[in-house]
């Protein structure tokens, strides 16, 4: 097993390079909550969509794999 400490640095986000190995200063968290903003709408949409197929069709709704 190898320490990740060891491995190359490779950042979370493009606005925020260095996030991932100090602390982010308020601009670096500022550029990353904006990048990942747009995909909280898209995961609420599937919640709710997911929610909405099991009210409907109980637990067999759900994938194979989700059951």
């Amino acid at each position: 097993m190898t320490d990740i400490l060891h491995e190359p640095h490779k950042p979370q986000f493009k606005s925020a390079p260095n996030q991932a190995r100090k602390a982010a200063t308020v601009e670096e968290a500022w550029a990353a909550a904006q990048e990942l903003k747009p995909m909280v709408g898209q995961v609420r949409k599937i919640a709710k969509v997911r929610r909405s197929d099991l009210s409907a069709r109980g637990k067999m709704a759900l994938p194979p794999e989700q059951r």
